[in-house]
């Protein structure tokens, strides 16, 4: 068995001739371009051991067998995407919305809103504000039902009532309301309001006495004159009508005198 042992002398001269062969095919422009590399790669070095970057080595060494380095690259993508897709007109209506926000937020912070907001969420709670956001909408579906011309009418209805309302106060409906404050603080009102219905129910016999009454001076203006005397009277008092027109006479005298001794 033949065994090729290799000198010390040949290797060197083999790494003499491998940098002989990469020194004659280097040209001035490769040459320049290592040389800047290089000297690129030394600043960096030198502004990572400056900013002590090679602290976040095990930091970044955790990241990247975590997954978190490779999430953090597909949100740059994301952003840039985003970025790109961006154009100036929704640059623009993004300054305004953020402006318009905070503006908001300055007037709540002056105004004092922010002690409201317990009343506001009791009345989340309690459904008062749902109930006040459905009476919002029935006044907005009325406000867009109603015409001119029913507003031409309400106008004057408002202004005919205003109208009489004037009219009463000239007239002395202030006077009227002050006697009956003074009937009400005595009582009298409320005998008128007890007596009022029953003579409602005997108007109809009120009716019939004035009428009658009416009846009898009409037939004695028509009649012949009474002739007088005892034998006049005589045939009168004869009469079984007159009769029970004194007995009633009587009785409604007596009944009269009862009641105001009561």
């Amino acid at each position: 068995m033949n065994t090729t042992t290799q000198q010390p002398g040949d290797t060197g001269l083999e790494l003499q001739r491998v940098a002989e062969a990469a020194r004659d095919s280097l040209t001035d422009e490769m040459v320049a371009r290592l040389a800047g590399t290089a000297g690129d790669a030394v600043d960096l070095i030198d502004q990572v051991n400056r900013s002590g970057l090679g602290k976040a080595i095990p930091a970044l060494a955790r990241m990247v067998e975590n997954g978190d380095l490779d999430r953090l690259v597909q949100l740059a993508r994301v952003y840039g995407s985003a970025e790109d897709s961006v154009t100036d007109e929704m640059i623009g209506r993004m300054s305004d919305a953020v402006g318009g926000g905070l503006s908001l937020l300055d007037q709540v912070n002056r105004s004092g809103l922010e002690r409201a907001l317990p009343v506001l969420s009791r009345m989340v709670a309690d459904g008062d504000l749902e109930r006040l956001a459905q009476l919002a909408r029935v006044y907005s579906s009325a406000e867009d039902s109603i015409t001119d011309e029913m507003v031409g009418r309400l106008a004057e209805t408002v202004s005919e009532g205003l109208s009489l309302l004037d009219r009463l106060n000239r007239g002395g409906a202030g006077r009227f309301v002050e006697m009956m404050e003074r009937m009400q603080s005595t009582g009298a009102l409320e005998r008128i309001a007890t007596v009022l219905p029953k003579l409602l129910d005997r108007i109809d016999g009120l009716e019939r006495l004035l009428q009658a009454a009416d009846a009898v001076a009409t037939k004695a203006a028509a009649g012949p004159p009474e002739r007088g005397g005892l034998g006049g009277l005589w045939s009168m008092a004869r009469d079984p009508e007159t009769q029970t027109a004194m007995r009633f006479l009587s009785n409604l005298s007596k009944e009269l005198r009862s009641s105001h001794k009561r």
